[in-house]
């Protein structure tokens, strides 16, 4: 993994992105061990998907906002701000990019040699310590509660099947490392698609442990992640947690609903009979949680382009519900606060128009601007859920970023 130093010298550069998998073994279809893409002021940008699916052979590095699904879809339109914004879209044409495959003993590196000189031999630098005020939420939990239960007799109404609904956390920051933080909660969360971006003054510390969506070729690969169980706190505990987690039939339920989703979505993409569900309710275990994981693949039709891929599956359909165009209105009307660049997505595209694409969940968003810290945590809610135990679920999913945030090893 990445030193403290390779990151913080990666930091100092205007734009700047960290894709790696902090050497967890769960991913079984990436294709590196990490990429890191740095640029100056002056570098190549892409503020808008119009100008983002015109480009062509280069690296392209960015993110996908959440926000980004009104444009798929008119009828998404938000009425709610954010606090922390991005462009509609926010990619960069990297002036040097370091690519470490897996399996290989060196990296590859393009453009700017000198520029990976300053990231591979970089000595560490203190840090100012980050100062955090409390964390003030769009939620109460009483809110919580009552809007899960709002939701529910939406989902009796026959309106959805399941709805994800998230809370965002907000602080002042006079004193902020994104390197240092990035950095301890990647060490916290060795997850496979953990990311950290710089767009200008505003940075993305994500430790993300789900795929959203990868073109390799014409084959396509989608990873949802539903159901969430804790580690617990010795190995029979934690053994009873797994268990659990791989027979509770409310778990496979969000779970499935969300594969039908995503089968759904691939099939505008995909050749016909080609969708397929190799691995369902495979059990993935992180620091903090175990996770139920299935994977959905097709094979892409010769006249659909990379950018449709994008734009007949996003948002990712564990960050609404199902149906997806019905959830996201409601997530819209009852979240109150516009999710931003959460829920999104972050990846690369490739010169050959092959991409790999998170979803922006376990995220810290920092504005230096205006001194804005935020996160997301959220979870899916179904006619069955306990409003209480949803709750404390996304109090669970938070713990990594509590925990870094709190300064606590």
């Amino acid at each position: 993994m990445l030193t403290l130093a390779q990151i913080q010298a990666i930091s100092r550069f205007h734009y700047a992105t960290i894709f790696e998998n902090c050497e967890s073994k769960a991913d079984k279809y990436g294709e590196y061990e990490y990429i890191i893409a740095v640029a100056n002021a002056d570098s190549q940008t892409f503020t808008t998907w119009e100008h983002l699916v015109q480009s062509k052979d280069v690296w392209r590095i960015g993110i996908l906002p959440y926000e980004l699904k009104q444009l798929f879809e008119p009828t998404l339109i938000s009425k709610n701000e954010v606090e922390i914004s991005f462009p509609q879209v926010a990619f960069f044409v990297p002036e040097c990019i370091i690519l470490q495959k897996k399996g290989e003993y060196l990296p590859q590196i393009l453009g700017q040699i000198d520029m990976a000189d300053v990231i591979l031999t970089a000595v560490e630098t203190i840090d100012e310590a980050s100062v955090i005020a409390n964390f003030d939420s769009n939620f109460s939990k009483e809110d919580y509660i009552a809007t899960i239960k709002k939701l529910q007799a939406h989902i009796k109404e026959g309106d959805c099947y399941e709805i994800n609904l998230a809370q965002r956390f907000l602080a002042k920051t006079p004193c902020f490392s994104p390197a240092t933080i990035y950095f301890q909660l990647r060490k916290h969360s060795q997850v496979p698609f953990a990311t950290f971006v710089k767009w200008e003054e505003k940075y993305l510390l994500c430790a993300s442990p789900e795929r959203f969506l990868r073109l390799n070729g014409n084959n396509i690969v989608s990873q949802p992640i539903k159901g969430t169980a804790p580690r617990g706190k010795n190995a029979q505990e934690d053994m009873r947690h797994k268990a659990y987690l791989q027979n509770s039939l409310k778990e496979q339920a969000e779970n499935v609903m969300i594969v039908d989703l995503t089968r759904n979505d691939l099939h505008r993409s995909a050749e016909i009979n080609s969708v397929k569900v190799p691995y369902l309710f495979e059990i993935q275990s992180f620091s903090t949680v175990h996770q139920l994981v299935s994977t959905i693949i097709g094979k892409k039709r010769e006249n659909v382009t990379w950018a449709d891929v994008i734009a007949h599956t996003f948002p990712p359909g564990s960050m609404t519900g199902a149906p997806k165009i019905r959830t996201a209105q409601l997530i819209d009307k009852y979240e109150d606060v516009a999710r931003g660049i959460y829920a999104g997505s972050v990846g690369y595209i490739s010169p050959e128009n092959n991409f790999d694409f998170n979803v922006i969940i376990r995220s810290i968003v920092y504005d230096k601007k205006q001194a804005l810290l935020s996160y997301h945590v959220g979870g899916a809610i179904t006619y069955d859920s306990v409003p209480e135990e949803e709750y404390a679920e996304t109090l669970l999913k938070a713990a990594a970023i509590r925990q870094v945030l709190s300064d606590k090893d």
